[in-house]
């Protein structure tokens, strides 16, 4: 029915193309470096590239300018009730956690949101701080940045988190002291962990959504005395509708049990971990006198079936007598219970599935805890898989158990 050439490009660039030069062919176009050129409706013998536009010369001055000079989102051109519909749909696929409970903004605080990007996919973290984080911000795959503020003084802007194409942050560890946000780490759909940036400063906790990926913060800042604006706390923004299934997602995380505040360097032998539901511990080695000095764990991998031996970093220091509880094929742990105080652990035993307890190691003085796996949807108990918590060089400072389900 006909055919058309299309040259696409700014206002100001076209304004730079010579007024009196020729058009006729693809060649010619080309000269342009910022153009889009669409031909439709035509085969290549109609003439284009020969030097022959239809067999017609035509002069820069005679093309035919169409100026775009407003956009409108599709969305807008549907009925009412259908974006109505849309919008709830959009809705349903976010949640936030921690839950999303604002308090009131008050003289010196600032509260920053990027649910409006929450539809984008996020490329990297970046995260500015030291013991304290001053600063946490995402790009997204299209050079995005979400909207922060970044004046605080002092701190170390860190190389940022980056995330490869299909990798998502499922998980999101933040440590407070109650008025400032001292930690944070990531895990990634691929068992990627971060660095533990800052400190395990109070108590940690784990955010997450079944079926989530991090999609955005809402972050909550207060004007320090001494450093400008820090971050008080981060909220994670989880969007559902990215990747069907979450690594681990069934996992479930205790209690944390130990020192909250200015004791230890934190770990979390997620890192060792990974993804793997087959990895499983076949023996722990504790140290202990007074109190729990030191602890380190053994794996075997079950998806090998070579069952290759692996150990964990050992998390405090080579002090007091060494004891060794080694589990059985089928045998996991099931229960830990002991006791803390506001520095150390000071006494642990742990009980299998078997029936069967370790000795209780330490002398035990402060608080006691305990912690159980819970039962599965298959009706077993889930099994100690791994901990992560801090330590320093003295003593195991504080600890929290992750329960997976059973091989």
């Amino acid at each position: 029915m006909g055919s058309s050439l299309t040259l696409t490009d700014t206002e100001a660039n076209f304004n730079q193309l010579p007024a009196m030069h020729t058009y006729n062919s693809l060649i010619c176009l080309s000269t342009s470096k910022t153009a889009c050129i669409a031909r439709n409706g035509a085969e290549s013998c109609a003439g284009w590239e020969d030097g022959r536009w239809i067999a017609m010369d035509v002069l820069a001055t005679e093309w035919r300018p169409i100026k775009i000079s407003a956009v409108t989102p599709t969305f807008t051109l549907l009925s009412d009730s259908l974006q109505e519909q849309l919008s709830e749909l959009s809705a349903k696929k976010l949640s936030y956690f921690p839950p999303l409970t604002i308090s009131p903004i008050r003289f010196l605080c600032t509260i920053y949101d990027n649910t409006n990007n929450a539809s984008k996919t996020i490329s990297a973290v970046k995260i500015h701080g030291t013991d304290y984080i001053v600063c946490l911000s995402l790009t997204y795959r299209d050079s995005v940045s979400s909207t922060s503020r970044d004046s605080g003084k002092g701190g170390f802007r860190h190389s940022p988190f980056t995330l490869v194409n299909g990798e998502y942050i499922i998980e999101m560890l933040t440590c407070s002291d109650g008025e400032w946000m001292r930690g944070v780490q990531f895990v990634t759909s691929t068992g990627r962990c971060s660095a533990i940036y800052g400190l395990l400063e109070g108590v940690p906790v784990i955010s997450r959504r079944k079926g989530g990926i991090l999609a955005g913060f809402s972050i909550n800042t207060k004007k320090h005395p001494t450093w400008d604006y820090l971050v008080v706390g981060v909220r994670g923004i989880w969007r559902h509708d990215a990747i069907q299934s979450i690594p681990k997602e069934n996992d479930v995380y205790s209690d944390y049990f130990g020192a909250q505040r200015q004791h230890g360097t934190a770990f979390n032998d997620r890192a060792l971990i990974g993804n793997s539901n087959s990895m499983y511990i076949s023996n722990i080695e504790i140290r202990a006198g007074a109190g729990i000095d030191g602890i380190q764990f053994t794996y075997g991998d079950a998806s090998n079936g070579q069952h290759d031996k692996l150990k964990s970093p050992h998390h405090g220091g080579f002090g007091g007598i060494s004891y060794q509880f080694g589990l059985g094929d089928g045998e996991h742990i099931i229960s830990v219970s002991g006791k803390c105080d506001e520095i150390y652990l000071t006494q642990i035993c742990f009980g299998t599935n078997l029936g069967r307890t370790s000795e209780v190691y330490g002398e035990g003085s402060g608080q006691p805890f305990s912690a159980k796996a819970p039962l599965g949807s298959s009706g077993k108990y889930l099994r100690l898989q791994y901990i992560l918590g801090k330590s320093d060089n003295v003593g195991l400072n504080g600890v929290l158990f992750v329960w997976t389900p059973d091989l």
